[in-house]
């Protein structure tokens, strides 16, 4: 039955707190704190890999420059002592003339082989004392 005008008001009655959201609060930041750690766990590692991946590819960079720089300073090398440079300039750095009866070649046999001289075997001693 209804009664027009009456509301009841429960002024009386003190709601009581609901102490559950403590627990509930708890478990998310446990979850959230366990989350933390395995994920943590996997990329701390492929972190470390990726650095370590960069920094080879830098020292690899590294090392190739260094050897194109050594490449182009042996070819400045050879181009400055290659008989045809040295042999204008002989005088001027004090180098004596080589007459051709006393140049030897080595061929890919490993004999030695010079003009009007006999050939020469590798095991032969340069002294001519056997």
């Amino acid at each position: 039955m209804r009664i027009a005008g009456y509301r009841p008001r429960n002024t009386y009655l003190q709601r009581q707190l609901d102490h559950r959201w403590h627990r509930f609060l708890l478990w998310c930041a446990l979850g959230a704190a366990g989350l933390a750690v395995v994920l943590g766990g996997i990329v701390g590692p492929r972190q470390t890999t990726v650095r370590l991946r960069y920094e080879i590819a830098q020292i690899k960079s590294e090392v190739d420059a260094l050897e194109r720089e050594r490449r182009s300073l042996l070819l400045q090398l050879e181009s400055e002592t290659s008989p045809h440079v040295l042999a204008p300039r002989a005088a001027d750095l004090g180098l004596a003339v080589v007459p051709p009866d006393r140049l030897l070649f080595l061929t890919s046999s490993g004999e030695l082989v010079g003009q009007g001289l006999k050939t020469q075997s590798p095991a032969a001693s340069p002294t001519g004392r056997d």
